[in-house]
């Protein structure tokens, strides 16, 4: 769709949901969902993996941050440097002259770490600018796309048999979690 079809439809759908109805929307567009969603499911496999906001799904199977650093001057080996030392676990990605992107894992630090290591560090290591975002929708979909195979591969079925679920078998630990909590409007 073009973007200004796809616009109106969006609009549409979100015009349906403010006079109170409710919408199921099937999309592996993760810039629809955002847009219209406000919960979200993904499944792989045909098995529900997670349930909720999106906000909810990027906390949950996020893996950290995305920094980006555009180095002046010398070159960018001083901010090299300088991430590889104050977070160990960082990985640089992508590297375009003075353009570097790092995948930065949540359980390193925090983001007021990051931004006060970058602005205290801006002069000396030439930074131009700076930004560090979120793991995206798309990332954590990809997550669980990477998990998606033509056949389930913990479980052997003989051939001829469905891949059903056993009756004592319990659901997704999704739906065990007790510190997500779903609230009425």
């Amino acid at each position: 769709m073009d973007p200004q079809a796809r616009r109106f439809l969006w609009e549409r759908i979100l015009g349906v949901i403010r006079d109170g109805r409710s919408v199921v929307l099937t999309s592996h567009s993760m810039e629809e969902c955002e847009a219209l969603c406000t919960r979200m499911a993904i499944m792989v496999n045909g098995r529900f993996r997670c349930l909720g906001s999106v906000q909810h799904l990027k906390n949950r199977f996020g893996d950290g941050y995305t920094v980006v650093v555009r180095a002046g001057g010398p070159g960018p080996a001083a901010v090299q440097s300088l991430l590889q030392q104050h977070f160990p676990g960082i990985v640089l990605r992508e590297q375009h002259g003075g353009l570097l992107q790092y995948h930065l894992p949540a359980r390193v630090t925090s983001l007021a770490a990051v931004f006060s290591l970058l602005a205290a560090h801006r002069g000396p290591c030439h930074i131009e600018d700076y930004s560090v975002s979120q793991t995206t929708l798309d990332q954590v979909f990809m997550h669980f796309a990477q998990e998606q195979s033509d056949g389930d591969a913990g479980e052997v079925t003989a051939p001829g048999q469905d891949a059903a679920p056993s009756p004592g078998r319990r659901l997704s630990r999704f739906l065990e979690d007790d510190s997500y909590q779903e609230s009425a409007v």
